[in-house]
């Protein structure tokens, strides 16, 4: 699963630069304490959860594509 993440990064990096901070958290270990709203959710999705801007988006598989469409959504609304 992090290496499928950090192709996700890479492509996400490729498209929207600096624009786009990208972070793997293994949900197995201690550093899902930094993440208290995605912990108390785990028990109800599949994972991978793709998490935009601290809000679950996608869970049970990553897309680029929909991520990526996700954050253009997010660009514009805020543009």
């Amino acid at each position: 699963m992090k290496e499928e993440a950090a192709e996700l990064g890479t492509e996400l990096e490729k498209t929207f630069g600096s624009e786009v901070a990208f972070k793997f958290v293994d949900v197995t270990t201690p550093d899902i304490k930094e993440y208290p709203q995605v912990a108390s959710i785990l028990s109800r999705v599949r994972l991978p959860l793709t998490v935009i801007n601290g809000q679950p988006r996608f869970h049970g598989g990553l897309s680029a594509e929909m991520i990526g469409e996700a954050i253009k959504e997010l660009q514009q609304d805020n543009g």
